[in-house]
């Protein structure tokens, strides 16, 4: 490379070629991609006939940058990289294993869904186009959409609407770092100067609050129209034919399976009302009956009351016709009594009106949320009345509530994060944060409510992390289904149980952090009220305009659509897949790549040059993609542990202690008594074995025996880190990372003797003190050294075994340390996995002012301990014992 042959390059013109379009009078690209396109969309705004101008007028209300979805199939199916991981065909998968009876179904993919195969079945089924044998394929897309704040301060939003290929695995598909997610347009919302707009025709009075919430679903609708051109609809229809990369031609035929959204959205996308008589954007069951969940009449209604077309196409063009024909109101009476009643809204459903007559349904797409529904929805709403009903019985509880939380210990890299600030106070949270909360909110809470209280309550948040464990399951068969289907009954039970016993007890009422937002809320609508000289002045701060509110009463509701959408999940996974394939979760996290875009703008009309840094990036990628092609491909570097070893421990010899030096320096600790022994018991059990594992049981050894076990140099050496490699539940490779000197040092291992009939309980636990190795040698004719990894623990002994039926995490403690028993030596090759420990907090410290062994850190014991298995999902599925389709030795 010679810097001088690009000393005179214009490098502002070729980043202007970079990110240019069609649209902008580029066409030096060859091989043009899915670039971007302006369009003006117009929508029809009414004015009553209680107007000065009774009509419906004409309002271009903005420009839509957008992409053709046939171009973005296009170009999909041009990369030859991503072509490697796209499924053609669909598949059913099923599990057989010799403890089975049968076959089981297994979900999981969407290209392995019955929605899937119902669709490939159904187009391979119908009549080819005249002249055509092309092999036919379908296209499964996957729609996301959410608005943004593009700045941490301000106002500045951006409304994107992502599309995903089901056809690629969602483990690729929800990773931001595959670059899998395609931007199709950028949504618009009515403009500041729609105000203006309606002031002209109105005599400067405007129009009503519904009428521009009306406007706002007709320019929703009117953008989606767009994105639905003629040639997706004739490609939804005859398919599109695209030479592949392998050279084959095929005829493609795109169809929409998930619409995946928050509930403002959802409501727009299903033209619905928001917050209705009939909240769900898939059924018609009144709000007055949601606390019915999962009773037999909620579940026959569920499908007997599900929205349809049929009813809502005739009703909307009544509607219309008095709105744009005859001039009455949005909210007229005569409007009103014809919608109302089924919650629809006097708008056209563009999805449906040009998809409908290929099949497709919306309120069947319209998916499960369980970020927004669950995390963020019920879990938070029972969180937030968990805080008032121990405010209402001593606020000292609240501060009790924090402190124990912020004790929780860590798990994993991200998996459990330390709480370190007031849960109460539930600021700046994330739906990963309330995730957390969750997992580790049974020994937080128990026992500081009175019982019988404490145990309804205890049962309900162990019913609420069990059924959040097996709802956001990676991999289903049928038999965890029917599994998540019964706690989904139980859940509704006792939610019904909660609020007739529990919150009837208590006066509950507003906490601090609501009434301070509530003031605030209502001091800034003064504010916009205020007239004159009684406005405030900007630089007052805004708390000080009104003295504090007092505390209102607040009752726990059962009738809100996030909890009517609990029923739902069973039958979406069962059709779907599971749900980390359409939640809402990857839209969130595709949020930050504009963000990161808009810091590039210059904050004006930063829209189009979202768009411009879009092509540029895309562009970019395929000259890098053409050029790895024509260039030689390198060796890929040596990871530095290999994922299917079990164990990775370091090969550093560099820390180490003379062993009799060791055993002196920590002479007077407990942990240290009979060490030497037992490691050499230990070595010479793991040398006569001869591969890892268990030795046999009770094994005996004679002191000349353990004798003929040599150290070379009398080393032994200390390792920070060992790194565990495990098959999960979906049959995917994973880590642990055990640290003796953090919270992540305890391990759990296969019992010597496995129990048949309480399978559960064939699971030991032990916190890990120290990773070391040692040189061995064994004494006989071949004085070889063999380098034995072993790890020094502490054992915890069970209290009380996991039980599903009663409610019951697993109990464990320490053993005391003068019992033989309560050191020992493991091998790395036994341990399953790392394990999340959490204090029993109710039961109290052992010994709170000082230990006896420093190794053993008893200065912190606590006297009984929580196994927490809803950690994450695979250590729940290790205890739904031979339910995991990766964990070999249960089957």
């Amino acid at each position: 490379f010679d810097p001088n042959n690009v000393q005179s390059t214009s490098w502002d013109r070729i980043n202007s070629k970079l990110g240019s379009s069609a649209d902008d009078g580029c066409d030096e690209w060859e091989d043009e991609d899915a670039g971007w396109r302006k369009t003006m969309v117009t929508i029809q705004v009414p004015f009553s006939r209680t107007t000065a101008h009774p009509d419906a007028q004409p309002y271009p209300a903005a420009d839509l940058y957008h992409r053709s979805i046939v171009s973005i199939i296009r170009e999909k199916l041009s990369n030859a990289h991503d072509d490697e991981y796209f499924h053609y065909e669909p598949y059913r998968l099923q599990w057989s294993t010799p403890h089975l009876p049968r076959e089981v179904n297994i979900q999981g993919e969407l290209y392995t869904s019955p929605a899937f195969m119902d669709a490939h079945r159904e187009l391979q089924g119908s009549p080819r186009e005249v002249g055509c044998d092309l092999p036919r394929v379908v296209i499964a897309l996957m729609f996301w959409s959410d608005a943004t704040h593009l700045t941490t301060f301000g106002n500045t939003r951006l409304w994107l609407v992502y599309m995903y290929f089901g056809n690629e695995s969602k483990y690729r598909r929800c990773k931001p770092s595959c670059n899998l997610s395609n931007h199709v347009t950028y949504f618009q919302k009515l403009p500041d100067s729609f105000k203006d707009f309606a002031g002209t025709y109105t005599n400067g009075k405007g129009v009503g609050r519904e009428c521009t919430t009306h406007c706002q679903r007709e320019l929703f609708q009117a953008q989606w129209k767009v994105l639905l051109d003629d040639e997706l609809l004739e490609a939804y229809e005859h398919g599109i034919v695209i030479l592949c990369c392998d050279g084959i031609k095929c005829r493609f035929y795109p169809q929409i399976f998930t619409y995946s959204a928050d509930y403002p959205e959802k409501v727009l996308i299903a033209t619905i009302r928001q917050l209705g008589g009939c909240p769900c954007p898939r059924c018609l069951i009144p709000t007055a009956q949601i606390h019915n969940l999962e009773t037999s009449s909620d579940r026959q209604q569920r499908s007997t009351l599900a929205w349809s077309d049929v009813s809502r196409s005739p009703l909307v063009a009544t509607a219309h016709n008095f709105i744009y024909k005859q001039n009455y109101g949005v909210d007229s009476t005569r409007v009103e009594s014809l919608l109302k009643p089924d919650s629809w809204v006097p708008s056209s459903n563009v999805l449906s009106d040009s998809l409908g007559a290929f099949g497709f349904n919306v309120f069947v797409a319209l998916v499960v949320d369980l970020l927004h529904e669950f995390e963020l929805g019920v879990w938070r709403m029972l969180l937030l009345h968990l805080l008032r009903i121990l405010f209402a019985l001593d606020k000292h509880l609240i501060h009790e509530l924090d402190k124990r939380y912020r004790q929780v210990p860590p798990f994993g890299p991200a998996t459990i994060r330390r709480f370190s600030t007031n849960t109460s106070d539930m600021s700046n949270m994330a739906a990963r944060n309330f995730e957390d909360l969750l997992q580790c909110s049974i020994p937080v809470f128990k026992g500081l409510l009175p019982d019988p209280h404490n145990q309804i309550v205890m049962d309900l948040l162990f019913t609420m992390a069990h059924w959040h464990g097996l709802a956001k399951l990676r991999m289903h068969s049928d038999l965890t289904l029917d599994v998540l289907d019964l706690e989904t009954t139980k859940l509704g039970a006792q939610f019904r149980q909660f609020k007739e016993k529990v919150c009837s007890a208590y006066n509950t009422q507003e906490l601090d952090r609501e009434v301070d937002t509530r003031t605030r809320w209502q001091t800034k609508e003064a504010r916009t009220n205020a007239k004159g000289k009684q406005k405030a002045s900007p630089e007052q701060p805004l708390d000080t305009q009104l003295p504090r509110q007092p505390r209102r009463k607040r009752s726990f509701n059962l009738n809100t659509y996030k909890m009517h959408a609990l029923g739902d999940y069973v039958t979406s996974i069962r059709r779907f897949g599971t749900t980390d394939s359409y939640s809402t979760e990857p839209g969130e996290l595709e949020h930050r790549t504009p963000k990161r875009r808009y810091c590039r703008t210059d904050r004006r009309a930063f829209v189009h040059q979202l768009t411009q840094i879009k092509r540029h990036q895309n562009r970019l990628c395929r000259i890098n993609e053409r050029q790895r092609k024509q260039a030689p491909r390198a060796e890929s570097n040596q990871t530095a542990s290999d994922p299917h070893l079990h164990h990775h421990i370091g090969q550093s010899e560099k820390v180490f202690n003379e062993l009799g030096h060791y055993l002196r320096k920590n002479a007077r600790d407990p942990a240290i008594k009979d060490f030497l022994p037992r490691l050499k018991t230990h070595i010479l059990e793991r040398l006569d074995a001869g591969t890892p594992g268990f030795p046999a049981k009770d094994p005996t050894h004679a002191d000349n025996d353990r004798d003929s076990i040599l150290f070379k140099h009398n080393r032994i050496y200390h390792h920070n880190l060992a790194r565990f490699n495990f098959t999960s539940y979906d049959v995917r490779r994973s880590q642990d990372v055990i640290n003796p000197k953090t919270p992540h040092c305890n391990i759990m291992l296969l019992q010597r003797d496995l129990d048949d009939d309480n399978p559960i309980c064939n699971y030991r636990y032990a916190k890990v003190l120290g990773i070391h190795h040692v040189n061995a040698i064994r004494t006989g004719n071949v004085y070889e050294s063999h380098r034995v990894e072993f790890l020094f623990v502490r054992w915890y002994q069970l209290v009380q075994r996991h039980d599903w039926e009663t409610h019951t995490l697993g109990r464990v403690n320490f053993l005391p340390l003068s019992n033989p028993d309560a050191f020992g030596f493991v091998d790395p090759g036994a341990v399953l996995r790392g394990c999340h420990i959490i204090p029993a907090f109710s039961r109290g410290e052992r010994n709170p002012s000082d230990g006896m062994s420093p190794l053993a850190g008893d200065k912190y014991d606590w006297h009984e301990y929580y196994v927490n298995s809803f950690v994450d999902r695979d250590s729940l599925m290790r205890f739904h014992y031979g339910l995991g389709v990766g964990h070999m030795y249960s089957h």
